[in-house]
């Protein structure tokens, strides 16, 4: 594996194909968890991270256990940085049957709207971990598992965070 991993940071085409073929499923699977069932964007994002892993792979220094962890990393941060841009297309489609579907007066989706802004500006108040425990966990929909395994935790340091970046919020939106 070890020539493998030097073969890559040489630019050794064969060594890419290698990679992709041992990894791919692993890089697959990280990056439909975020961006499903969009398969558009699923592809790109797979393509992006290969070419990532092909450009910085000089960078990284290590064992073969530490090239899967790498490799899971630049997923992760890709799918979810595909996930945000996709998420700063204007939505003016999904507003519009949210609303003609809703029972809710147009006053209470205003609110509830401003509720949930109001929480993910107190999210970004949170120190930049629990932030991305906190998006993993309720946008992404992880588990704690998963989380723990990302960060280097135990599954019980995760609920933690958890329940007490849930106390800081319910304080600083006064029990929203």
């Amino acid at each position: 594996m070890y020539s493998l991993i030097n073969q890559l940071q040489k630019k050794d085409e064969q060594a890419l194909r290698e990679v992709i073929n041992k990894y791919g499923g692993y890089v697959k699977a990280i990056v439909v968890k975020v961006l499903q069932p969009n398969q558009t964007a699923i592809e790109e994002c797979i393509n992006d991270v290969f070419l990532t892993i092909w450009q910085k792979s000089i960078q990284f220094t290590g064992d073969e256990i530490d090239f899967k962890k790498w490799i899971g990393v630049i997923a992760k941060y890709k799918a979810i940085d595909t996930y945000r841009s996709l998420q700063n297309k204007p939505k003016t489609v999904e507003l519009l049957s949210s609303i003609s579907n809703s029972k809710d007066l147009p006053e209470r989706i205003v609110e509830q709207k401003v509720q949930k802004e109001q929480l993910f500006i107190s999210i970004l108040n949170l120190s930049k971990n629990d932030q991305e425990i906190f998006l993993l966990k309720y946008y992404l929909g992880y588990s704690n598992g998963e989380i723990a395994e990302i960060f280097g935790l135990s599954k019980s340091a995760v609920e933690n965070r958890l329940y007490r970046g849930k106390l800081k919020l319910t304080e600083e939106l006064g029990g929203i």
